[in-house]
């Protein structure tokens, strides 16, 4: 019934499934039958496309538009201009984008366990009072500010899900995660430290002189 109402974790999944581009299209800010539900929603997509955008994924393939139920010309020119847009960059894994088809699912797997993790979530859902009434100590935020949290915070769990996923696949070791991630060996033993603390990874041996490290299965 809202905008509002879009989970960002379906637009990662939409991609996984091989959509080309994805447009929401909402009502005028102001116009909302419930409030602030497309503020809502733009927020969401916007932090979706910080995150496509640091995987790879060309971040305008994700789009949100305005306009209202009457303006069906408007709505028209809206996804024609889209459409060629996306006829324009091509199917997913084209040039437009920093990876190659094959690395797709894998792309969307992590960026899909991203936005549907539970920091993600918080974050967007403080949105509004952090910069409205403040936090906790009635600190209020700019939108610079918040954008700049929501940066690192996209950058920390994309590293964490990439991590599991490497885990997922057996157990290894710190040195050997960092080597196929391409990550750093501090900031790689910093997360699985994290990770440990939280019940979502344990030490499973130890090879030679080092730990291998496996996932822990989590009740559902």
């Amino acid at each position: 019934m809202c905008t509002g109402r879009i989970d960002p974790a379906l637009a990662a999944k939409a991609f996984r499934k091989g959509l080309d581009g994805m447009l929401v299209v909402g009502c005028y800010f102001g116009d909302c039958h419930y409030i602030s539900g497309n503020y809502q929603a733009k927020a969401k997509l916007d932090m979706a496309r910080k995150l496509f955008a640091h995987i790879g994924l060309n971040p305008e393939r994700l789009a949100f538009r305005q306009c209202s139920s009457g303006e069906a010309s408007v709505f028209v020119k809206i996804v024609g201009e889209f459409t060629e847009k996306i006829k324009e960059l091509g199917p997913l894994g084209a040039g437009a984008d920093r990876f190659e088809a094959s690395k797709l699912t894998k792309k969307m797997d992590i960026a899909e366990a991203v936005l549907a993790g539970e920091k993600i979530r918080w974050v967007i859902g403080k949105r509004t009072p952090f910069l409205q009434t403040g936090n906790m100590y009635g600190e209020i935020f700019t939108e610079h500010e918040f954008n700049r949290a929501i940066d690192m915070i996209i950058v920390e769990e994309t590293e964490v899900q990439e991590i599991l996923a490497g885990l997922r696949e057996g157990a290894k070791s710190v040195k050997d995660l960092a080597a196929s991630l391409s990550m750093p060996v501090e900031k790689v033993f910093r997360h699985i430290l994290a990770l440990k603390r939280r019940g979502f990874v344990a030490l499973k041996r130890i090879a030679g002189r080092s730990p291998l490290y496996t996932l822990v299965p989590q009740e559902v």
